[in-house]
């Protein structure tokens, strides 16, 4: 049997895949970077699809010749940063689903959400639940499974967000700490999802996968913070007016090219409660689904789990910081540019030579700062500033040595910007 995974390398698309594998089956992942797919799960062929491109039926055109099946993982959380929710939950199912018929496809699994309902107050919703529309018009033996919130030994959006959550040390500030929420194992999801597709749900099944008991959100963090090994502290419920700016705050990240979960969608779903009916799962699979500690159980916090919860925050903390650091930097050189100056001219260097060398080192830092602050440009702008820091480190050196001796640490104070342009670079890692 063949099957075509799309979003086969994300979170759950991931988990989906290698369930099929160690089931023998025939899998193909699909997404926009399928060598990320191939370095990540070499056992599975991959090819490249993005549903907000292939918006035409004929666009599959033999791209879809000898499945059986075809499970989809897709999906974005919010227009922007390069996404368009219409075209992919929409549009790109609408095509899909013809082009499934069309190459004889005899089965197709749709992973929705709950609370996807035409009237939802998100745009995220009411694309799925346009979505889901097609599939059930379709003429295929279809699924639609609705999980909650997916727990998974890696760390991944939303899940990577609450673990950063719970490992805050002292106190753990939270938005909509009274909000409900019911979660899935990803695994649980990956074998639901691989019995639909191979027959083992009857056509037209729909469920909501989600655990049988809701817990607050509060609840939930101080269950994973115990998961991760740290004592309890007390958790702060924030105002809902701090979620909307930290939405807000997500959004223009994401803009810059950030892949960050903290956006204004994932805040009002959030506030809403992420929860469901688990019945209809139960009976099908002949018993409950995990609870948030069952699933938890299932896999072990390691050092790695716990230094990157630690940690989570720090990134953006110091992409921030350095930004901040080097746009300041040359702004008050550009407005204090004599007094900058004045050390190159006290040193025999022409007033107009100084000048020039100042404002273009101004030029430079502020470029470097806007650069260290959009996704794509980021890791090369920290080399930039690693670069520079030691440029202007041999250059003080030569020129104005006496400034190490300085007692406000001039030239020393170059080192931690060293450090923390690394630090950043190695969190940056790589999305290719």
């Amino acid at each position: 049997m063949r099957i075509l995974v799309l979003g086969g390398y994300g979170l759950i698309g991931s988990a989906v895949v290698r369930e099929c594998l160690a089931r023998g089956l025939s899998v193909t992942g699909a997404g926009r970077n399928p060598d990320r797919g191939r370095r990540a799960i070499p056992g599975a062929e991959w090819v490249a699809a993005d549903l907000a491109r292939l918006t035409r039926p004929e666009d599959w055109s033999g791209g879809l010749d000898g499945y059986d099946a075809v499970i989809n993982c897709a999906g974005a959380l919010q227009d922007g940063g390069g996404d368009d929710l219409w075209a992919v939950h929409h549009t790109g199912i609408a095509a899909l689903l013809a082009a499934c018929e069309a190459a004889g496809v005899t089965r197709f699994v749709q992973i929705s959400a709950p609370g996807a309902d035409p009237d939802a107050t998100t745009t995220f919703m009411r694309t799925k639940a346009a979505g889901d529309a097609w599939v059930r018009e379709s003429r295929l033996h279809w699924a639609i499974l609705k999980p909650g919130l997916v727990i998974s030994p890696h760390a991944w959006g939303g899940s990577a967000l609450l673990r950063g959550l719970a490992a805050l040390p002292y106190a753990i500030p939270v938005a909509h700490a009274a909000a409900p929420a019911q979660t899935v194992s990803v695994f649980e999801l990956a074998r639901e999802a691989a019995d639909c597709a191979t027959g083992q749900r009857p056509s037209g099944y729909e469920a909501d996968l989600v655990e049988d008991e809701a817990q607050t959100l509060a609840e939930m963090i101080g269950r994973i913070r115990d998961w991760l090994g740290f004592r309890r502290v007390p958790i702060l419920p924030l105002p809902g007016w701090l979620a909307g700016l930290a939405g807000l705050a997500g959004d223009l990240a994401a803009d810059l090219g950030w892949k960050t979960p903290l956006r204004s969608t994932a805040m009002r779903t959030m506030g809403a409660g992420v929860t469901g009916d688990a019945s209809a799962w139960t009976a099908a699979r002949g018993g409950p689904p995990s609870s948030l500690p069952q699933t938890l159980g299932e896999f072990e916090a390691d050092i790695q789990a716990r230094r990157f919860a630690r940690t989570y925050f720090l990134h953006p903390l110091l992409i921030a910081g350095l930004s901040l650091f080097w746009i300041v930097s040359g702004v008050v050189a550009v407005f204090q540019r004599d007094a900058a100056a004045s050390i190159l001219t006290a040193e025999g260097i022409a007033t107009s030579t100084a000048l020039t060398l100042t404002l273009g080192g101004a030029a430079l830092d502020i470029a470097l700062g806007a650069g260290i602050l959009i996704r794509r440009t980021s890791s090369l702008a920290l080399v930039g500033t690693i670069t520079l820091t030691l440029a202007y480190a041999v250059s003080a050196t030569v020129i104005t040595p006496h400034l190490w001796a300085d007692p406000m640490g001039t030239l020393v104070k170059m080192l931690p910007i060293v450090l923390a342009a690394l630090a950043a670079l190695a969190m940056n890692g790589s999305e290719k």
